[in-house]
C-alpha cells in the first residue's frame, strides 16, 4: 500500500466558515474532482509544501487563542490522512473544534466521525451557488455524537 503525501498550498484564519468561529483554515492540494467553477481551482494541482503533524502543530502553537477552530479543506485524495491529522489535534488541541471540507457528494467517505465536529460534503456547482446560497448541493453537518446534524440552512 503506497503512501499518500498531503500537501498544503496556504493555511490563513477566516471567520466565515464555520458560525461563531474562526478557524486555521488549511488549503490542501491534489483535489481529484475538478469542480466547473471551482472557487480555488490551485488545489487541483498536487503541489506545496508537505502537511504533517509537525506542520500543524507549528500553525496551531504560532496562533495560540486567536482561533477556535481548524480546517482542513480537501485532501479527497487521502481522507485517512486527514483523519489521522484530525486526530492529532483531537489529542494534543482538545478545545480545538475540527472541520473537513470536502468535494465528495457523499458522507461516505468515514465511517469514523469523533476526529471531527463539522463536515461539509459536495462539489461546487456554480449554477447551485455556494454554503449560502438556498439552492446549493453541499451540506454543512455539526458531529453529535454518532450523529450529524446539517446546519446548511443556518448559514443563510
Amino acid at each position: 500500500m503506497q503512501l499518500i503525501v498531503l500537501r498544503y498550498q496556504d493555511a490563513i484564519v477566516k471567520s466565515q466558515e464555520i458560525p461563531n468561529e474562526v478557524s486555521l483554515v488549511i488549503y490542501i492540494s491534489g483535489c481529484p474532482f475538478r469542480c466547473k467553477g471551482c472557487k480555488t481551482p490551485k488545489l487541483q494541482e498536487n503541489q506545496g509544501e508537505e502537511l504533517t503533524k509537525e506542520v500543524v502543530n507549528m500553525f496551531l502553537d504560532s496562533l495560540g487563542d486567536d482561533i477556535t477552530c481548524i480546517i482542513f479543506m480537501g485532501g479527497d485524495i487521502a481522507p485517512d490522512e486527514v483523519n489521522e491529522l484530525a486526530g492529532h489535534v483531537r489529542k494534543y488541541y482538545p478545545y480545538l473544534k475540527i472541520g473537513w471540507y470536502s468535494g465528495d457528494e457523499t458522507i461516505s467517505v468515514f465511517t469514523e466521525y469523533q476526529n471531527f465536529d463539522y463536515l461539509k460534503f459536495g462539489p461546487y456547482i456554480k449554477k447551485l451557488g455556494d454554503l449560502k446560497s438556498p439552492k446549493t448541493n453541499q451540506r454543512l453537518y455539526r458531529v453529535e455524537g454518532e450523529y450529524l446534524r446539517d446546519i446548511t440552512k443556518s448559514l443563510r
